[in-house]
């Protein structure tokens, strides 16, 4: 986490540091991302990093938890009670995910690209947790889905927490297969991930609802 150092820095000042290093991360793999190349774009010395954060993994995580933290708020900002049903609650996890995008798109980019960096080899091991916390997420969603009598019980919790987590992957990459979003122009261009793709966007997202619902849904 930050050093006192940056956290005593003038906010103006700040933002334009996080910002230059979103950028950075969200372009390239977390091996591939140069501190060098951004404190030149900055103008401040190297060695000003390091006072500001332990490394550079120290700074990469101080990234995701503020990203994190912004889009947090979208998804909390709905509540799962409010939902006929798993599936309605899904759709509108979506359209918030895409005013959070259209709100704050360099942390939706660098979100966005977080499963490149964590493939890097220095921090295979960070991918591993973050990737059991994300389906343990997902675990706990199933298990509360069980308990209200909405989704099967006959297929262990692992397995379909494991699969909605893959349908969030699937969904993402199917968008970008298919150029319905394209985030290395879009960065370039200084936009939102799905600019004026939000119905393109739900309209997949449909499409996956409609496939899997009947495979969790309690008969």
């Amino acid at each position: 986490m930050p050093k006192t150092t940056f956290i005593n820095l003038r906010e103006p000042k700040k933002k334009q540091i996080i910002d230059a290093f979103l950028r950075e991360f969200a372009t390239r793999t977390f091996d591939e991302a140069s501190l060098t190349v951004v404190v030149k774009q900055l103008g401040i010395a190297k060695g000003s990093v390091y006072q500001y954060f332990e490394d550079k993994l120290d700074l990469f995580m101080f990234l995701i938890q503020e990203c994190s933290t912004v889009k947090m708020k979208y998804v909390n900002s709905i509540k799962r009670d409010d939902y006929p049903d798993y599936w309605a609650y899904f759709r509108v996890l979506y359209e918030k995910g895409f005013q959070f995008d259209n709100e704050n798109p360099l942390q939706s980019h660098f979100l966005h690209n977080v499963a490149n960096n964590l493939h890097s080899p220095t921090i295979k091991e960070l991918f591993r947790d973050m990737m059991n916390q994300t389906v343990r997420a997902f675990e706990q969603m199933v298990k509360d889905e069980i308990k209200s009598g909405l989704f099967r019980d006959d297929v262990s919790v692992e397995t379909m927490g494991f699969a909605l987590y893959k349908v969030g992957l699937s969904i993402q990459e199917q968008l970008e297969f298919s150029g319905i979003i394209n985030p290395k122009e879009s960065i370039q261009n200084n936009t939102p991930v799905y600019q004026g793709k939000k119905q393109e966007l739900l309209r997949v997202v449909d499409g996956y609802i409609r496939l899997v619902r009947p495979a969790f849904d309690k008969p």
